[in-house]
């Protein structure tokens, strides 16, 4: 039993349990003061419709001897009785006395989890002997329900005989636990039950790997020395023969064609077996969004020569979809955003997407705010089942204070998902645009090839706690206007790490650099520049404040240089808090010049989470403020900042 986070010992936990009970028992009996006059209840709630007249209420009390505070606790989460003694009752007498009757074979279980085969259990109701009252009889209202737990003491594993396990190879690289023995399952480790369950999923996974889709355990043995508190283990694995994988029959489809949709899951018939690359057929249906479900079914035998048929059965989504979101930012203004998607043109999970945003509102000047619109088109599936097609025309136009840039771009391009976590690409981009600043107007007309790895171990890419993203591009440009030939290139990192098991303590850190080489600050577009600032950058400083002056005037750079550190506890399901510094800046030369220096702020945020992600609140002050910096920056959106 558990109090505010800390452990209560033995004996003061037994003592809370049976108070409680004891507490509970007295308010109930508080209802035969109520009193009903032309109608209405005095001092007594109205009755729960939802509760039978007949229900059988109880008070429960659970005394686990000589257990210390984890083993208790074992065994309240596993009554039943104790975990919904807060809930609806039972609707009858016979109801209730089935769930006592069950709480044996449920603590027993839980026992057995522990290393414990040696224990008792003594349950009373009402001071008697549950299997000696009748299901229809009449009981207290409520009734007392006593448990008596005898743990017993900790067996440990004698003798453990494996026969048929896999050798080792090169299949296990990617896990941290492989072996019987990792898990718990030695001699002479605690006897708990789920080293042995836990082992025998492990041996079947391992030859399954090894491409052996029907591997079983056809023998398990366990028998308790109760004289010497040990349990003797034998598991027969049997492998099963190797396999290859079969035809791959689809059900469900109505607009993909079933065909496409098999072979976008990249299973080859005749390819030996590997549940690795089911796995992954799953993962890349479910990127087509197309699909509500998706599931691929394995056959329980071989067909002819070897191979094991597989059935893949989806679901299909609407047509059509839409969306949008809203931000804000006092640095930054407000901003909002709406698409509309249509995800199956052809059949072959096509989608069409029209998006469009405005930013920066902050005034009520429409000629002030920033303007996205643009108009997507995706081919998945265009050479290979990982590798997608895209055409785009994008229009924006932006207006920070320092400049106002109108851009019209076209660009196609082509990514492929070499593994889960790394993705390649490739693109050819036109971009015309019209840029005026304080130097005057000028025109550009910017073609560039970019060129990409991203590579994505996040365990949740709204809310990660493990893991990282890293990406790193170069774009080879050719400037039409002035003649300048170069390479844009960018990297960034974040990553993430757990202090605690359940993630509740996660500290995330970003750096990210960028370099332009080949063409002079003022012969660039303005919206290729580099800026530091802004809520994505360096929080507590306006969007794009920050980077080279001239006559006070930011210009934008050919380089930059950003980090940020955050520290993110969740204090409640609901609820997290967040501390972090950022420090970043744009440089006029075409690598970071720290004789510039890094400009600096901190911060503090409220995350509340939801089933789309944590929606953050946060609050940023610049260390090391300048005449026309702002003091400080408020921050809305959904999901963790980096």
């Amino acid at each position: 039993m558990r109090a505010t986070g800390k452990k209560i010992p033995p004996g003061i936990a037994r003592f809370v349990a049976i108070a409680a009970s004891l507490l509970g028992a007295s308010l109930l009996a508080q209802e035969a003061f109520a009193f009903e006059l032309f109608g209405h209840r005095f001092f007594e709630a109205e009755p729960d419709p939802d509760i039978s007249p007949d229900a059988q209420r109880y008070t429960v009390a659970i005394d686990t001897v000589g257990a210390d505070d984890d083993l208790h606790a074992a065994v309240l989460a596993a009554s039943a009785l104790w975990t919904g003694r807060d809930d609806t009752p039972p609707p009858s007498t016979a109801a209730f006395l089935s769930r006592v009757n069950a709480e044996y074979g449920r603590i027993t279980a839980a026992l057995y989890r522990e290393g414990r085969y040696g224990g008792t259990i003594e349950i009373t109701v009402g001071g008697q002997d549950p299997d000696a009252i009748a299901p229809d009889a009449v009981l207290p209202q409520p009734v007392k329900v006593a448990m008596r737990v005898t743990p017993g003491p900790l067996f440990r594993f004698g003798q453990v005989e494996i026969t048929g396990a896999p050798p080792p190879g090169p299949e296990d690289t990617d896990f941290k636990k492989s072996t019987p023995a990792e898990i718990g399952l030695a001699v002479g480790e605690p006897a708990r039950a789920g080293a042995v369950t836990g082992s025998e999923k492990l041996l079947i996974d391992a030859w399954r790997r090894r491409g052996h889709p029907l591997a079983s355990i056809v023998r398990r043995d366990t028998i308790a020395e109760h004289d010497s508190s040990t349990l003797d283990v034998a598991i027969t694995v049997d492998p099963g023969p190797a396999a290859t994988f079969g035809p791959l029959a689809v059900t469900g489809t109505s607009r993909m064609d079933p065909r496409y949709t098999a072979w976008m899951t990249g299973i080859e018939p005749g390819a030996p077996y590997d549940p690795a690359v089911i796995e992954r057929g799953q993962k890349n249906l479910r990127r087509l969004q197309v699909f509500s479900s998706q599931r691929i079914e394995e056959a329980k035998a071989l067909g002819p020569n070897g191979q094991l048929p597989l059935t893949l059965n989806v679901a299909e989504r609407p047509l059509h979809v839409f969306g949008g979101g809203v931000s804000y930012a006092t640095e930054d203004g407000a901003g909002v955003e709406a698409y509309w998607q249509h995800r199956n043109l052809f059949g072959h999970a096509e989608s069409f997407k029209l998006s469009g945003a405005v930013n920066g509102i902050a005034g009520v000047d429409p000629k002030d705010f920033n303007y996205d619109l643009s108009a997507t088109f995706t081919r998945p599936g265009i050479i290979t089942p990982f590798t997608d097609f895209t055409a785009a025309l994008e229009a924006t136009r932006e207006t920070p204070d320092t400049y106002t840039e109108t851009a019209i771009t076209a660009k196609v391009g082509l990514s492929h998902a070499i593994t889960d976590e790394l993705t390649a690409s490739v693109g050819l981009g036109v971009t015309a645009s019209r840029d005026e600043d304080a130097q005057g107007t000028d025109k550009f007309l910017l073609t560039g090839l970019p060129i990409g790895l991203a590579y994505d171990s996040r365990d949740d890419k709204t809310d990660p706690h493990e893991g990282f993203n890293a990406k790193v591009s170069a774009e080879p440009f050719y400037e039409a206007n002035f003649g300048n030939a170069g390479v844009i290139t960018d990297a960034s990192v974040t990553s993430y790490l757990a202090l605690d098991r359940e993630g509740r303590f996660v500290i995330a850190g970003r750096l990210a650099a960028g370099s332009i080489l080949g063409a002079p600050i003022d012969e660039m577009p303005n919206g290729r520049l580099y800026y530091a600032g802004g809520g994505s950058s360096v929080r507590g400083y306006a969007y794009r404040s920050l980077g080279p002056k001239d006559n006070g005037v930011v210009t934008g750079g050919l380089s930059r240089l950003e980090g940020s550190v955050e520290l993110r506890a969740k204090v409640s399901e609901s609820f997290g808090v967040v501390g972090f510094v950022d420090a970043g800046n744009a440089f006029a030369s075409n690598y970071p010049d720290f004789a510039d220096g890094l400009r600096f702020a901190a911060g503090a945020g409220i995350r509340y989470y939801t089933g789309l992600g944590p929606v953050r609140l946060d609050v940023a002050l610049p260390l090391d403020h300048e005449p026309g910096d702002s003091t400080f920056g408020v921050y809305i959106g959904l999901g963790q900042s980096f």
